[in-house]
């Protein structure tokens, strides 16, 4: 049975709102718990080419130019910057709706492609096989509650062609460059030009359609961590996301004893749970709450 009202559908397809698929275990256990979203490594990106770290050069138009100890210092002293930048970029990682300013919503069926919740990628790839959650957040409301905590940098990531992506992340340092304008002029163009370069993907990835919240790793701003019964400094970097959760997006597939944890929560903080019910040739939206209701007036009467 399908039971979603419209006033929902028209409500969720925003520019405002941003969708983080996960296991239903990890936004039990640790989102919906701790009221917070990790900040993750770009080296632990399963993707080469946000990854890897760049083999960098101090390169020179005049090769047989005698280099002073000085510039070569220079040199790389940024290359090392380079690296450290690379090392300490943190994200995380969200969904848009595919917005259409000319488009009404008026229904479900025939415009599932439009709603951020409804990639089947990404609830295999991040939403463990289609077993976990797509959780549906305010993006203004994160963004407000997090900028005084972090130096945060947002934005939609651009999905370019391998060769588009050769040209616009940075590679060699250009020695004759760092001569003219000084290291501290360099250092900061190029951290300008290294920060958008976390926005880059290759284009077999657009439909991810990906929102990113960047930061700095910053261990004064870190967790502590209990491990095996001692607390761990220097842990990782949490965003929170109290009171910014509009929805959640609930496979079938969820245990019982998951979808038990699910139902109290979202009855407990009046948020929307809509279960996915995957078909043989589409997919149907429950009103889980809504549902969950009905059958306790059922069996009430009873």
């Amino acid at each position: 049975m399908e039971n979603i009202k419209l006033n929902f559908l028209k409500s969720i397809y925003s520019d405002d709102i941003l969708y983080h698929y996960t296991k239903a275990s990890t936004a039990i256990d640790y989102i919906l718990y701790n009221n917070q979203l990790k900040f993750n490594a770009a080296l632990n990106s399963s993707d080469p080419v946000e990854s890897s770290k760049a083999d960098r050069a101090i390169l020179y138009s005049n090769v047989d130019k005698e280099i002073s100890h000085e510039k070569l210092k220079e040199g790389n002293e940024l290359a090392r910057y380079l690296d450290e930048l690379h090392d300490n970029f943190y994200m995380i990682c969200f969904c848009k709706n595919k917005k259409n300013s000319s488009f009404s919503i008026n229904k479900f069926n025939g415009n599932e492609e439009l709603f951020g919740f409804t990639k089947p990628r990404m609830w295999d790839q991040y939403a463990d096989k289609y077993s976990g959650v797509c959780i549906a957040f305010s993006k203004k409301k994160i963004l407000s509650k997090n900028e005084n905590l972090f130096q945060l940098i947002t934005g939609n990531v651009k999905y370019k062609s391998f060769q588009d992506i050769y040209h616009l992340k940075y590679d060699d340092i250009q020695g004759d460059y760092l001569e003219q304008v000084g290291l501290p002029k360099y250092k900061k163009q190029l951290k300008k030009m290294i920060q958008k370069s976390f926005f880059l993907k290759h284009k077999d990835y657009s439909g991810e359609n990906e929102f990113r919240i960047v930061t700095e790793y910053d261990k004064s701003k870190s967790e502590y961590e209990f491990v095996r019964g001692q607390f761990k400094a220097e842990g990782p970097m949490m965003l929170d996301v109290s009171d910014c959760i509009e929805a959640i997006f609930m496979s079938s597939y969820v245990n019982n004893k998951q979808k038990k944890d699910l139902y109290e929560y979202s009855k407990n903080n009046n948020i929307e749970l809509i279960e996915m019910r995957w078909k043989h040739n589409s997919i149907s939206l429950l009103d889980y709450k809504d549902d969950m209701k009905t059958l306790e007036l059922f069996f009430y009467e009873k």
